[in-house]
C-alpha cells in the first residue's frame, strides 16, 4: 500500500503515523519542514514538490486549510495536476467549499483524473487513534478503490453521495456542533445565575433529550475543567459556519437559527486570537452573561 498526504498539521501528521503503523508506504509535502522531519524519523519520505509526490504515489490526501490552497496545491507551479496519471486519486479531506471542490473534480475528470471528497470528523483525539468519522463524496466505485486506505484512519465511513457531498455533510455538521455547544453554554450561564451547580446541570442534560456531544464531551473534557484545549481553532469554526451559511445563500434557503450562532460566534472571534480552541466561544458567553461555569465552583462574576 502507498499514500502520498500533502499537508501534515494537527490531523494530518496523526493520519501519517497511523498509515505508518500498518506498513503504509507513505510519501509527504508539506511547507513546514519541522513537522515533515519528526514523520520522516518515523519512516514516511519527504517529497520536493506536490508535481512529485503525484508521480510517485498512485494516492494522495489533501488536508489543507481552505479550497484555495487545495486549488492552487493542485493546479499551481510544481502542482499535483503535473504529476497526475491515469489511475491516480485525489482524497481531498479538507473542510472545503463543495462548489470549489465539484470544479477542481470537473477539471480534473476532463483530464481523466479522479477525486473524492473524504472530510473528517471527530478531532485531534480520533485522528490519534485512527477512529475518525470519515464521510465521502464521489463515484462509487473510486470510494470502494479507496476504502482500505480509509480504514486504517477511521472507525465509521460513510459514502454520502457524489462529488462534493462529502464537504457539504462536514460543513452542516460543524454548524450544528457550533450551535449546541453555543447554546448548552448559554443554558448553563444562565443557570450559573439562578444558583444551579453546572455539574449537576450536565448530569441533567446528559440524561435528558437536551444532550450532545458538546454537553457529554466538551463541557465535562474542557469547559468545566477550564482546559479549553480540543486543537480545533475558533478561526476554522467560524470559517465551516461560514461556509454552511453560503450553502443555504445559494439556495436561497433562510437559516434563521444558523444566522444568530453564527453571529455570535463572528464576535467570539473578533474578541479573541483566532487559533486558541472552539471551546473558548463559551469564555465569550461567559464575559456577556457576567457568569463562570466552572466545575466543584459555583461562580457568579461581577
Amino acid at each position: 500500500m502507498r499514500i502520498g498526504i500533502i499537508g501534515v498539521g494537527n490531523m494530518g501528521s496523526r493520519m501519517a503515523k497511523n498509515f505508518l503503523k500498518a506498513g503504509v508506504d507513505v510519501g509527504l509535502y508539506d511547507i513546514n519542514e519541522k513537522a515533515l522531519q519528526e514523520l520522516v524519523h518515523l519512516g514516511a519520505n519527504a517529497i520536493e514538490t506536490p508535481a512529485e509526490l503525484a508521480r510517485t504515489y498512485p494516492y494522495i490526501i489533501t488536508i489543507l486549510p481552505n479550497s484555495n490552497i487545495v486549488k492552487a496545491t493542485i493546479f499551481g507551479e510544481n502542482g499535483l495536476i503535473e504529476g497526475l496519471h491515469r489511475g491516480s486519486m485525489i482524497i481531498e479531506m479538507t473542510t472545503a467549499i463543495p462548489t470549489i471542490t465539484k470544479e477542481i473534480a470537473s477539471n480534473l475528470e476532463e483530464r481523466g483524473l479522479r477525486m473524492i471528497d473524504a472530510p473528517v470528523s471527530g478531532g485531534v483525539v480520533k485522528a490519534e487513534d485512527g477512529t475518525l468519522t470519515i464521510m465521502v463524496g464521489g463515484k462509487e466505485q473510486d470510494f470502494e478503490e479507496v476504502q482500505s486506505y480509509l480504514k486504517i484512519i477511521g472507525e465509521n465511513i460513510v459514502h454520502v453521495g457524489s462529488i462534493g457531498a462529502g464537504h457539504t455533510i462536514k460543513a452542516l455538521n460543524n454548524m450544528v456542533s457550533a450551535t449546541t455547544l453555543a447554546v448548552t453554554g448559554e443554558a448553563l450561564a444562565l443557570g450559573v445565575k439562578l444558583g444551579l451547580n453546572p455539574e449537576k446541570m450536565l448530569d441533567v442534560i446528559n440524561s435528558s433529550t437536551g444532550r450532545s456531544f458538546s454537553s457529554e464531551f466538551k463541557f465535562p473534557a474542557q469547559v468545566l475543567t477550564r482546559n479549553f484545549g480540543g486543537n480545533f481553532s475558533i478561526d476554522l469554526m467560524v470559517k465551516d459556519i461560514t461556509i454552511a451559511l453560503g450553502m443555504a445563500d445559494e439556495q436561497r434557503t433562510p437559516m434563521v437559527v444558523s444566522s444568530a450562532t453564527y453571529q455570535l460566534w463572528k464576535q467570539a472571534l473578533a474578541q479573541s486570537d483566532p487559533n486558541v480552541d472552539h471551546t473558548e466561544v463559551i469564555k465569550h458567553i461567559e464575559k456577556m452573561t457576567h457568569a463562570e461555569i466552572q466545575g466543584s465552583k459555583l461562580e457568579i462574576v461581577d
